[in-house]
């Protein structure tokens, strides 16, 4: 920004210049000066853009089914057409709706999004030869609007239409209530999402991914969750999957007193894990090398060699192991 110096003393412009620009230069000026600015902008803007780049979205998990789910996601996002993203709520098909859209040839442009609960907005779905087009609440298309996307979907086979569903549409076409060749158009390629009961040893995982990000945003960094914690995370059902698990998380770094994040923190009963969850042997192992790193990290977060040698393994696994859990 450039400005006379005695008209920005008069309209006391201090605070805009400070949030909205990157530097003020008074004229007269030098040119240096202003070259020098300009190279200081665009390798900030540069750094902004790489950031940026670093928090695309992404789908977390070591378990057999959030692997499962990743490679179903690399093989769909080559296929162009409508495809089906079903799930219970709160687990994640609006994140797998922004993966596909990401990993499209549409990405660079925005995703634009239909809610089918009001009249069909026939502009935004021609959009979908552009851009990917997300369908919500599908199951209440009118039976006339049903009749025009159907008309849609067979003139634009390849549209990239991604419909999200929580089981009323198949509810709506076992009722009549839904076209079943329509249906059949939407549904031509499937994802479902596991919800969080069916990898629940991804758990400490994903809770230590929300504490990070939304630690950072809140000012409560270095946050751990204690063995009661993880424990009562196991046994607690998640009626409201991994949405829940963020919005629980949030409370907790909110209320925690110390270092550890503890059960109460996260609104939940300290309990043992049911000897009938439905857990495998996979799950299990999960769990245990987080409690261990988790253990000696809060031990000795200032010497990985102490941490590595107390586990009875070598640095390079270690830190292998540390980036498997995202735990560094």
């Amino acid at each position: 920004m450039l400005a006379d110096a005695e008209r920005l003393r008069q309209i006391g412009s201090e605070e805009l210049i400070g949030e909205w620009c990157f530097a003020a230069l008074t004229l007269p000026g030098e040119m240096s000066r202003l070259l020098e600015t300009l190279q200081q902008a665009q390798a900030a803007t540069r750094l902004r853009r790489l950031k940026s780049g670093r928090q695309l979205p992404q789908y977390l998990g070591n378990c057999g089914a959030a692997r499962s789910l990743r490679r179903q996601l690399d093989r769909l996002s080559r296929i162009e057409g409508p495809l089906l993203v079903s799930g219970e709520r709160g687990s994640g098909k609006h994140l797998l709706a922004r993966l596909l859209h990401q990993r499209s040839s549409f990405a660079a442009q925005a995703m634009r999004a239909i809610d089918c609960a009001e009249p069909l907005d026939e502009a935004a779905l021609a959009a979908s030869s552009v851009t990917s087009v997300l369908l919500e609440n599908a199951s209440l298309l009118s039976a006339a609007d049903q009749q025009r996307l159907l008309d849609y979907l067979q003139r634009h086979p390849q549209a990239y239409l991604l419909t999200l569903d929580r089981g009323e549409l198949v509810q709506a076409l076992q009722q009549g209530r839904f076209r079943r060749d329509l249906f059949h158009l939407l549904a031509a390629q499937q994802l479902q999402t596991p919800n969080l009961r069916e990898h629940p040893g991804d758990l400490s995982l994903l809770a230590e991914h929300f504490a990070k990000q939304h630690g950072a945003m809140i000012g409560r960094h270095h946050r751990r969750f204690s063995e009661e914690a993880i424990t009562a995370m196991i046994s607690h059902p998640w009626p409201g999957n991994v949405r829940e698990l963020r919005n629980r998380v949030i409370r907790a770094l909110v209320l925690a007193q110390g270092r550890q994040i503890l059960a109460a923190d996260l609104g939940l009963r300290p309990a043992q894990a049911s000897i009938d969850a439905p857990v495998t042997l996979e799950d299990y192992i999960l769990r245990a090398e987080r409690l261990a790193l988790n253990d000696v990290l809060g031990r000795y977060a200032n010497n990985m060699s102490q941490a590595a040698r107390t586990l009875g393994i070598s640095r390079p696994t270690f830190y292998r192991l540390l980036h498997k859990h995202r735990l560094r």
